[in-house]
């Protein structure tokens, strides 16, 4: 299913004619002369059903004397016109100009009277007959040009709260700009660049609570980004959830290669805060590396996976130590028991002694989920802001240089 969405207001200009007569010129260049973009945008688009949405002043009746053939439910008509003048106009009335409206335009039409969005409440309700109307996974487009001018902004975010709650498209937000008009022709804008903006902003915040950076490919690829490139973040974000992060990386540094080059639409806004999240992948060793995934897992209060890369970081640096391979399970292994023993001989520092044991227990508690042996760990475990700041202070201990 593809739909319009298109507002009818009033006209202050000329109540009975009601809008001007406007030629629009379309985005493909072609042109149309009405003076209901709506209208010329249905036919132009081909879209299968078209929803008209106004208040009960709106010119209903405009609308229907547009296209009622003469003489056609005259007395219908009538009343239609004295209950625009009114203000009265309500859905039972718009359900008996509803087949006379379908009958002139050949096509599904849902007709609807709504409140003036003053408040949250009135809304709130657009929003959800919107809701209760479409489909799920439908096509829509949006037509912003009459109604009030505050419609517009509460179209932009019924198109988000429709591809929320319905899985919608939504494929294009039109705007006929009459006060744009030159040489006779009014310009058809596209709005829906705001609606990429919007994208990738929801986008950023769902990459910083859940590490996921799949959420970006469809928003790179729209823009043009080379899909090849694009899937290496759907990798990276499974390599990276299953803890291997060389693959992670590996797959990362391509696409930091890749944005290098000015990308085109929106994603151009957010290229620089897009490479800041995966800037750790050039980490100059897989402790480094392990190192920041641990600390931005922090920042978004993974705790558990903070404290397992942290401690993994920590390996990583007494293979290193040793001349182990730290890709090798077993040399990881064999340097983890060294270095538990050297710790309980006191063969290293106290502040050394302590973070590692600190990390270890922490982790194992959180990992196991059953109730910690020592009361010290359950007293974290029960204040997220000492957890945090315990973790943090630990992870950096052990695995920087100079703690």
């Amino acid at each position: 299913m593809t739909s319009l969405v298109t507002f009818l207001g009033k006209s202050a200009l000329d109540p009975q004619k009601g809008y001007r007569q406007a030629t629009y010129r379309l985005p493909d260049g072609s042109t149309a002369q009405t003076p209901y973009l709506g209208l010329a945008l249905a036919r132009w688009l081909e879209v299968e059903r078209l929803i008209v949405l106004g208040t009960s002043s709106s010119m209903w009746d405009v609308l229907v004397e547009h296209h009622a053939a003469e003489g056609e439910e005259e007395s219908l008509r009538l009343e239609l016109i004295e209950q625009v003048q009114r203000g009265t106009v309500d859905d039972a009335l718009l359900d008996r100009v509803h087949p006379m409206i379908e009958r002139a335009l050949g096509r599904p039409v849902q007709l609807s009277v709504i409140p003036a969005a003053r408040d949250l409440d009135e809304q709130q309700v657009i929003l959800q007959r919107l809701a209760l109307w479409v489909s799920r996974k439908e096509v829509l487009h949006f037509d912003v040009t009459h109604g009030y001018r505050h419609l517009g902004m509460l179209a932009l975010t019924a198109a988000q709260f429709l591809e929320s709650t319905r899985d919608a498209t939504i494929s294009a937000v039109y705007y006929g700009a009459f006060d744009m008009s030159e040489g006779g022709l009014t310009p058809v804008l596209r709005l829906d660049g705001l609606l990429a903006i919007a994208r990738w902003v929801k986008a950023l915040a769902h990459f910083d609570a859940s590490g996921d950076y799949g959420v970006f490919a469809p928003l790179l690829e729209a823009d043009g980004f080379p899909a090849d490139k694009a899937r290496c973040l759907v990798r990276a974000a499974f390599f990276e959830r299953t803890t291997q992060i060389p693959p992670a990386a590996q797959q990362l540094r391509t696409v930091l290669q890749a944005l290098d080059t000015p990308l085109k639409g929106a994603s151009e806004l957010f290229r620089d805060r897009l490479r800041e999240r995966l800037q750790w992948a050039q980490g100059r060793s897989l402790a480094e590396q392990q190192r920041l995934l641990a600390l931005r897992a922090l920042a978004r209060r993974d705790y558990l996976r903070a404290a397992i890369l942290g401690l993994e970081a920590t390996i990583t640096l007494q293979c290193l130590e040793l001349g182990r391979d730290p890709y090798n399970y077993q040399d990881r292994t064999a340097a983890d028991e060294l270095l538990q023993n050297e710790l309980r001989q006191g063969e290293h520092p106290e502040w050394k002694k302590q973070a590692y044991w600190t990390l270890k227990n922490l982790r194992n508690a959180m990992a196991h989920g059953v109730p910690p042996s020592f009361d010290w760990v359950k007293n974290f475990l029960a204040d997220p802001e000492r957890l945090g700041q315990r973790l943090q202070a630990e992870i950096q201990r052990l695995t920087q240089a100079n703690p």
